[in-house]
């Protein structure tokens, strides 16, 4: 990958706002994106994908989310397909997005956008497959064949999960300290809120909790007394969803990462 710098660089030559008169010309030129639907307030936003073909053969792929919540408005990405930062400058896209619009979940949009364009890729001749797919044959050497006429594209996905306990070096692996008190984050997979609680065995709570939602899943804990989820309650109220569940984004739990570095 670039450097940051260079790759933020770029990005600003290829990610563009869209006006008005943009969004109705996208809804012009592709009736069926869901863009009338919007314009129309039948939905307050949409997710676009749209695959262009070069004289050269090569791919770019133009990826939008407009809304229509307070005002018509959007933005929009232009991305070569076979581009080696291609992952990095769509994620990228997806957490300005959740910064511009405060409803944008940026794993959900990422993953979005990788769907629709798996779909568009398959209308144009190709077989696609997907890293979650692929994961059952890790290490196992396995060859994948196609008859499709322009072959076989994989296209990432973000295991969610995953991608918050990397983001804290994964510590939920840390071993629990008999009469030690724990303040933890757990993820609700499905939903992408974050549950921020108390106990002496988070992962025990963590078992627990799975008898009535499967999909929550520990993702950090740290050894601090209860008055510190206390003032992290305190500090993010304005995001509390119910009890103790909270709609963060990544700059909350960059904070929180920072907040919390005293006690690993």
């Amino acid at each position: 990958m670039e450097s940051l710098e260079k790759m933020i660089e770029r990005f600003d030559k290829i990610c563009y706002t869209l006006d008005e008169n943009d969004i109705l010309k996208i809804n012009k030129e592709d009736p069926s994106a869901g863009v009338h639907n919007v314009i129309s307030n039948i939905n307050q936003h949409c997710f676009g994908v749209k695959i262009l073909e070069g004289l050269d053969g090569q791919f770019e792929i133009e990826m939008f989310y407009i809304t229509n919540k307070k005002s018509l408005k959007g933005d929009i990405i232009l991305l070569p397909l076979k581009d080696r930062d291609y992952f990095d400058l769509l994620l990228y896209f997806c957490f300005l997005l959740t910064d511009w619009h405060e409803d944008i979940d940026a794993i959900s949009a990422f993953n979005t956008f990788q769907t629709k364009l798996r779909s568009g890729l398959e209308k144009s001749g190709f077989f696609t497959t997907t890293s979650f797919e692929l994961e059952q044959f890790k290490n196992q050497n396995a060859v994948m064949l196609s008859t499709a006429p322009k072959g076989i594209i994989k296209v990432d996905l973000i295991n969610r999960t995953k991608y918050y306990r990397d983001f804290f070096n994964n510590n939920f692996k840390k071993q629990i300290l008999e009469n030690n008190e724990y303040v933890y984050l757990m993820l609700n997979d499905e939903t992408g809120l974050v549950k921020i609680g108390y106990s002496k065995n988070p992962i025990y709570r963590e078992q627990t909790l799975h008898s009535k939602e499967p999909c929550v899943f520990l993702i950090a804990f740290w050894n601090c007394e209860k008055c510190i989820e206390r003032e992290l309650h305190q500090k993010f109220r304005l995001k509390r969803v119910r009890g103790e569940w909270f709609k963060l984004n990544f700059r909350d739990l960059r904070e929180i990462e920072l907040l919390m570095h005293m006690y690993e």
